[in-house]
């Protein structure tokens, strides 16, 4: 039988402080057990509920530092991140609580694969918020350069929709413009030809307004009138044009302008979480690591640590309960089989009694039968009697 340890009596056990319960509660063990188990044995658990402990916290920070990334919110965000610390500590504690110590370790390596493979997701999930603030310059500076990208992308395809229409437009302006110029130059041209030749310094060069001025004059006059057509023609034009480029213009603007707030507010947890994709994954690499460390580190403590008096004290107990829950199960079993049994013999005992009852009145309906035919027969040798009686008097 295994000896059992004073608390009061054996140097190898201590007084347990409020500290120290609140990480053995972390651990998941049973703290009853633990303080009938020796000094080394309880520091061991204290280890591993405070690594459950911090990791929490460190999730806690992580979940909360990560939804006030996305909304810009304080108290929200502290409340997301107490209830995501509390959840990813529950589910640490549960892991490390339902690990038991065997003979085999492979056994124990089996079943602990499932736990490393949420504990590796955990840490992961844990670790990624804490990387965005931990590299926050570098990913600002990251998605400054895409913000101004997305700038960029956007004046060129504002410009690619707006630029050819107004291009169009200015080439008709243009073109009036170029008639209306066109026009006015051979006006002037006239206009020169018909003042020199009235001041005699071209044409005939003769002073005063002769035959030739006069025909000058007439075809001055004649262009003249075209150019003020063509004025009045395309100046409306050119007008409508410009408008038209001006509305242009402020549409484009406008649409440039609709298009700002939505590339500075580029920079929300997915455009972070891009970011820092982009950046060296060496550096980020290492901290999910650590991260992994300190997940999978009540994990790997409970699985390559020697089978303690913790253990066998718990392996015992388990043992007790499951003997006597055994033990009830057959007793109840007991019980039953009893009461089918007495069941059985009552059913017996009353069919019995009702074949026997049976057979008695079977036997009464025989004799009576019996009677009943030999009365028959006697009143029917009686009538045989009587009809031969009958006869001979006759003959």
């Amino acid at each position: 039988m295994e000896k059992e340890f004073s608390q009061n009596t054996n140097p190898l056990y201590r007084k347990t402080g409020g500290f120290t319960q609140f990480f053995w509660f972390c651990s998941g063990a049973n703290t009853d057990i633990l303080k009938d188990c020796p000094h080394s044995e309880q520091n061991k658990y204290v280890g591993i509920g405070a690594t459950v402990f911090f990791t929490g916290l460190l999730a806690s920070i992580s979940g909360g530092y990560a939804l006030f990334t996305v909304f810009k919110s304080v108290y929200p965000a502290i409340a997301f991140g107490i209830i995501w610390g509390m959840v990813i500590f529950n589910i640490d504690r549960f892991i490390v609580s339902t690990l038991r110590k065997e003979d085999d370790f492979w056994n124990e390596f089996k079943l602990v694969i499932p736990r490393l493979i949420l504990a590796l997701i955990l840490a992961i999930v844990i670790s990624k918020p804490l990387e965005l603030k931990i590299f926050e310059k570098e990913i600002a500076q990251k998605i400054e350069e895409k913000q101004r990208e997305f700038a960029i992308q956007t004046q060129r395809k504002t410009e690619e929709q707006f630029n050819p229409v107004m291009d169009s437009l200015r080439t008709e302006i243009n073109n009036y413009k170029s008639e209306i110029v066109k026009v006015a130059a051979a006006r002037d041209t006239l206009y020169k030809a018909f003042i020199g030749e009235a001041e005699g310094t071209s044409g005939t060069f003769k002073l005063g307004k002769g035959p030739v001025f006069a025909e000058k004059k007439m075809e001055y006059d004649k262009i003249e009138s075209e150019l003020k057509a063509v004025q009045e023609k395309n100046q409306p034009l050119i007008d409508e044009r410009e408008q038209q480029i001006l509305k242009l213009k402020a549409t484009r603007d406008t649409s440039y302008a609709k298009a700002q707030p939505v590339i500075q507010n580029y920079d929300g947890l997915m455009a972070r979480l891009e970011a820092l994709d982009k950046l060296p994954q060496l550096p980020a690499f290492f901290i999910m690591l650590l991260f992994i460390c300190i997940e999978t580190a009540p994990v790997f403590s409970k699985l390559f640590s020697a089978k303690g008096p913790y253990d066998e004290k718990l392996k015992n107990i388990e043992h007790e309960i499951e003997i006597t829950a055994l033990e009830n199960i057959n007793q109840r079993n007991h019980d039953l089989n009893k009461k089918l049994t007495l069941y059985t013999n009552i059913d017996k005992a009353q069919v019995e009694q009702e074949i026997a009852n049976n057979q008695e009145a079977m036997k009464i309906i025989s004799d009576a039968h019996l009677e009943l035919t030999k009365e028959m027969v006697d009143d029917w040798l009686q009538n045989e009697k009587n009809n031969i009686r009958n006869k001979n008097i006759k003959v």
